[in-house]
Order: structure tokens, then sequence, then C-alpha cells
């Protein structure tokens, strides 16, 4: 088994490319920086994406999937809907 982390914080990201938390703070928001966030608080970034961001390598943006809900409601046996608009 290796020693080596899965994940590594903001801090340590800062401390091995000598810049500014706040600067891989603004690398993760705009993209450049692949990250994890845990919890409001806590971001992590997986080791490998931090590899090869030091390697030069920065990711595409992923579009983003969106889907239509169903607007069809679902019902109990005796419920009906008075008027359908204000569903």
């Amino acid at each position: 088994m290796t020693d080596e982390p899965r994940f590594i914080t903001p801090a340590e990201a800062a401390s091995t490319l000598r810049i500014s938390t706040d600067t891989v703070l603004r690398l993760i928001s705009s993209g450049a920086l692949p990250a994890i966030r845990v919890s409001p608080r806590v971001i992590r970034i997986p080791a490998p994406a931090f590899a090869a961001f030091q390697a030069g390598w920065t990711p595409k943006r992923r579009a983003v999937t969106r889907r239509q809900r169903a607007i069809e409601v679902t019902l109990g046996s005796n419920e009906r809907v008075s008027d359908p608009q204000h569903v």
C-alpha cells in the first residue's frame, strides 16, 4: 500500500505551488483545478488531479445536463386536483 494521500487540502496545494490559499480557491472556483466539496466548509483536491494540474493539464468545463421534471402529479385514490394550473 502506498503512503501517498488520495486527497490534499487547498492549504497543502498552496504550499506546494508556493501561492496563497486564496489563489488556490480561485483556481478551484474557476474550474482550472478540480476539487470536491465534502461539506459547505471543507474542500479536497484529488491527488491525481493536482498532479495533472502541476504538469500543465487544465480540465475542460463539463456541461450541466438538465432534465425536465414530470409535470404530472401523483395523487391518492380519493384525491382530486380542483385547478391543475395551481399544482
